[in-house]
């Protein structure tokens, strides 16, 4: 009994090491690996004791991740609750810089609408700012400096 235990650990301080991981990303992993509900418990109230996994470190992190993985604000409320992440804290995220991000996200894939007509460039900048989850205010100023110089 106490060797799953060890290896509950194990798999968990593995995962940890490798990038934060929330409670739920690790329990639904050590459930995958056949360990006992009772052995995730412990496993997960130790990493949390020791301050291993916080799930409140994603929402601190919540402009760092929305600029790694250039998302808006309701893109960025969506990974946090694939990752497990409550709606509690998710509702305490810090306003990012939408605007900023989407410039930076649009000047990085320019090259995908070079051959494009205008409309055309327009409406595949939108389309790909609303699939990333930024809002429609985000959108129209984004659009707006495109009509204004960048092409």
């Amino acid at each position: 009994m106490k060797t799953q235990l060890n290896e509950a650990l194990k798999i968990a301080i593995r995962l940890i090491s490798q990038r934060d991981r929330t409670e739920e990303e690790i329990k639904k992993c050590l459930e995958k690996k056949g360990i006992s509900e009772k052995d995730i418990t412990e496993t997960i109230q130790y990493l949390k004791q020791k301050g291993f996994i916080d799930d409140r470190k994603f929402v601190h992190k919540a402009e760092k991740i929305a600029e790694d993985r250039f998302l808006g604000k309701i893109g960025l409320q969506n990974y946090l609750m694939r990752k497990g992440i409550h709606k509690e804290l998710i509702d305490t995220l810090p306003d990012i810089d939408e605007t900023n991000i989407a410039l930076r996200l649009i000047e990085r894939k320019k090259y995908l609408i070079k051959d494009a007509s205008v409309e055309k460039k327009k409406a595949k900048i939108a389309g790909f700012l609303l699939r990333r989850g930024f809002s429609w205010d985000t959108v129209n100023k984004c659009l707006k400096s495109f009509e204004k110089g960048g092409s």
